[in-house]
């Protein structure tokens, strides 16, 4: 009778505390990293270090899930209708999470509402840049060609709504120039554009742009965050350049299913801060130009409402939709 009573008690206890008992098992099974895009790109990158270094940290496998197409739309929707115990999760970036939700009149899931971040692993800068034949080297200088051929000077992007086209676009708008928008089948051919000359102007990955760049082929012009790239150290952000505030990244975070319980997350907030001070970890990010945060779930939920309204705001008065 005394160990029926003692069950009992502790079972009362885990009641009011549903995660308590369950995270100190977790994880008990393989997990699942969805990423909503095909292998070898920017979001595959970070899954593939976050699941190796989780793997050999819990003893359990962790398996990199690639679930590409309707733009993201797929594996979102896997991640949000998944059970919410922490064994399937979803590395989602900007266009996903932000822009989605204002392009996309119907999506089956409610990006703010469905998901729990868990941390922003990090943050993917955008360069501006043109082809020297222009003989632009400096944004004051395309800004006043482009202020005196009102939209003559093209630019490319990975495709109507992507954070290439918005990005440019808000630049645009600040600078108080009209630009016209070329979309592409993805980033590879919006570059390809630029080196042939078909546009004038490409915001893209530093990383993807600074081989150009190193070899003389593209001049490049500003830095899209708010803090200036250790990859480009000496190029200056479109903020500095008299536009403060401006900030604009392919930022790529880890989330999981709305419900799953809060010491789940916990656990797993802690493990990616742990990965994120890896030295040899820190290494690969910064050689794949991506720079490492690793910021709070409650920071990482405030950044993904502020890109949601900021992104909207434009879309809604660009009239870009998809559906």
């Amino acid at each position: 009778m005394q160990l029926t009573a003692f069950v009992i008690a502790i079972a009362a206890v885990v009641s009011m505390h549903p995660g308590a008992a369950f995270t100190q098992d977790f994880p008990s099974r393989p997990i699942r990293i969805i990423t909503p895009f095909a292998a070898g790109g920017g979001v595959d990158f970070i899954a593939r270090i976050l699941s190796q270094k989780m793997a050999e940290q819990w003893g359990q496998p962790v398996v990199v899930d690639n679930r590409a197409g309707g733009s993201g739309i797929i594996g979102l929707d896997i991640v949000a209708r998944a059970a919410p115990d922490g064994h399937t999760l979803l590395v989602g970036e900007v266009g996903t999470l932000a822009i989605n939700p204002s392009i996309f009149k119907k999506l089956p899931y409610d990006s703010q509402r469905d998901f729990q971040p868990i941390s922003k692993v990090g943050d993917i800068p955008l360069t501006c840049g043109v082809l020297p034949v222009l003989r632009i080297t400096t944004l004051k200088g395309f800004i006043a060609a482009a202020s005196a051929k009102p939209g003559e000077m093209r630019f490319a992007s990975a495709g109507n709504g992507s954070l290439l086209h918005l990005a440019t676009e808000m630049f645009a708008q600040r600078a108080g120039i009209k630009l016209s928008h070329i979309p592409y089948k993805g980033g590879a051919s919006g570059l390809n554009a630029l080196l042939t000359n078909e546009v004038n102007l490409l915001c893209m990955t530093t990383s993807t742009l600074k081989p150009h760049i190193q070899q003389g082929r593209i001049t490049p012009l500003a830095i899209s965050t708010a803090r200036r790239s250790p990859s480009l150290p000496d190029l200056p952000t479109i903020a500095e350049l008299g536009y403060p505030g401006f900030d604009a990244a392919q930022w790529i975070g880890l989330l999981a299913p709305k419900a799953t319980p809060k010491p789940v997350i916990t656990k797993l907030h802690a493990e990616v801060v742990r990965i994120l001070a890896l030295s040899d970890v820190r290494d690969r990010l910064q050689t794949a130009g991506v720079e490492a945060v690793g910021n709070t779930p409650e920071a990482f939920t405030a950044q993904i409402r502020a890109d949601t309204a900021k992104y909207g705001k434009l879309a809604k008065e660009l009239d870009i939709r998809l559906d």
